[in-house]
């Protein structure tokens, strides 16, 4: 007997869990509200494109380099392509003549990535 009702409270607690409203979300770091692809590369490009190039330091056998950029009376040091935490998820894809590539993943649903040319000679 005691078996019977501990199975039926078993039943009971599964179908309430089972039966919850599906805005109630049990993950804290889950988004309740999926941003569109399109919106988050809009965000991004939003975020990278206020900075400029300011100049870049580098030695004669390039071994090291610091790159500077300026917004709004901040100034961020990129030394040896480690990008600071403001520019997250930013990074650089490749660091040319005249340009800098920036690449950002999209979030995992999008499967996408979103480039931007930062030019240097401004």
């Amino acid at each position: 007997m005691k078996i019977n009702f501990f199975i039926a409270q078993c039943l009971l607690l599964i179908s309430v869990f089972s039966r919850a409203d599906n805005e109630v979300n049990r993950d804290p770091f889950l988004p309740s509200q999926q941003v569109t692809c399109s919106e988050q590369q809009e965000s991004l490009l939003k975020q990278i494109k206020v900075w400029q190039f300011k100049g870049i330091v580098a030695q004669v056998n390039n071994s090291y380099h610091q790159i500077w950029l300026y917004s709004e009376n901040q100034w961020l040091s990129i030394t040896d392509d480690i990008v600071p935490h403001v520019l997250f998820p930013w990074f650089i894809q490749s660091l040319q003549n005249n340009q800098m590539i920036w690449q950002a993943n999209l979030t995992n649903y999008c499967h996408d990535t979103v480039q931007w040319m930062m030019q240097l000679n401004e």
